[in-house]
């Protein structure tokens, strides 16, 4: 099959092409974005796609790498207990502070398809279906930019 990419400029095709994303996830999704907020991803739907990812098989896997964890501890209880639930196969990394300028979102599944916003602050990116020479940049770049984040536990809870 050959693989396609189309443009897009609106916030509501942006979040309709996660929503796509999550829906082809077969084995890993990975997700970049500043704090899941315009991201969507504490929606019920965006949860529930989740969900049903991570519980089809535990060789699945969820990795999130975050600027600002604050916002999905105090704002998002669906997605942390998600997260709790399955924290065996997904994870969330904070970025350090040299990399925090970085102000692209993407939202990748399986090395062949994903949805890159190009900055946070403008609607403009672009669709890559069943595409790998196209993704395979953008998930180099989110293996490099896991490696130098830190492990977090958003939500966990300390003590006894």
């Amino acid at each position: 099959m050959t693989g396609r990419t189309e443009t897009f400029d609106s916030e509501s095709a942006f979040l309709t092409a996660v929503d796509f994303t999550l829906s082809a996830a077969q084995r890993e999704i990975r997700i970049f974005d500043r704090d899941l907020v315009r991201l969507g991803l504490e929606n019920p739907t965006r949860v529930a796609l989740l969900d049903r990812f991570l519980a089809a098989d535990a060789d699945h896997h969820l990795r999130i790498a975050l600027h600002d964890t604050a916002p999905l501890e105090a704002q998002m209880p669906r997605l942390l207990t998600m997260l709790r639930d399955y924290r065996h196969n997904a994870e969330v990394r904070c970025t350090p502070p040299h990399l925090r300028q970085l102000a692209e979102k993407c939202v990748l599944a399986d090395r062949c398809t994903g949805v890159i916003r190009f900055h946070e602050d403008q609607a403009r990116g672009k669709y890559v279906l069943e595409f790998p020479g196209e993704i395979e940049p953008w998930w180099r770049r989110f293996d490099d930019l896991w490696q130098e984040s830190d492990p977090c536990s958003p939500g966990a809870v300390t003590g006894l």
